[in-house]
């Protein structure tokens, strides 16, 4: 009885309010490994926010209902912050950066293979450290590096709303798979 596998027992909306700082909007990517769509959120509650996580390349349906929100709210990315190397939460960088983050900065933790380039898809990236702090309209958001699940994952800490996205370290069903437990 696998063919169901990634289904859930409740439907995610495409794009939920969560708190009056946190939107998530779901990846529209569908899968095994992605379950209903890879989260990605919207972090803060004012003009200048934070967009954690690009989804994949080529999903124009994400990048509509990304472009829906960031319109209806009247928002700006100020800060783009990847949680890890994976395609279905980077992939998307240089399509989300074209279209909305143009004036944004892009973060992401270094991984420890030495496998850092400075752009990504032609996008320039800086690198997080652990505790650093980035902020935006509402929000102030802390890093912490958590590796495992890939030598690169971070968890941020939203201060404002003492939340913590988790990046993939906990799911919604089933587990994580680790790339380097140390």
């Amino acid at each position: 009885r696998n063919e169901n596998l990634f289904e859930m027992s409740v439907k995610l909306e495409v794009v939920s309010k969560i708190t009056p700082r946190i939107i998530r909007i779901l990846g529209l990517n569908p899968g095994l490994m992605t379950l209903q769509g890879t989260n990605t959120y919207v972090i803060g509650n004012g003009p200048r926010r934070i967009l954690l996580d690009t989804g994949e390349f080529n999903k124009p349906d994400y990048i509509s209902v990304l472009n829906n929100v960031l319109s209806d709210e009247c928002i700006n990315l100020a800060h783009i912050i990847i949680s890890h190397w994976h395609l279905d939460h980077i992939g998307g960088l240089k399509e989300v950066f074209n279209n909305f983050g143009k004036d944004s900065t892009v973060w992401k933790f270094r991984r420890t293979d030495g496998s850092n380039p400075c752009y990504i898809d032609d996008v320039p990236v800086k690198y997080l450290k652990n505790g650093q702090e980035i902020k935006a309209d509402g929000a102030t958001v802390k890093v912490v590096h958590t590796p495992g699940h890939t030598t690169d994952h971070i968890v941020l800490h939203l201060k404002e709303d003492d939340s913590v996205f988790t990046g993939d370290c906990i799911l919604g069903a089933g587990t994580s798979v680790f790339e380097d437990l140390y």
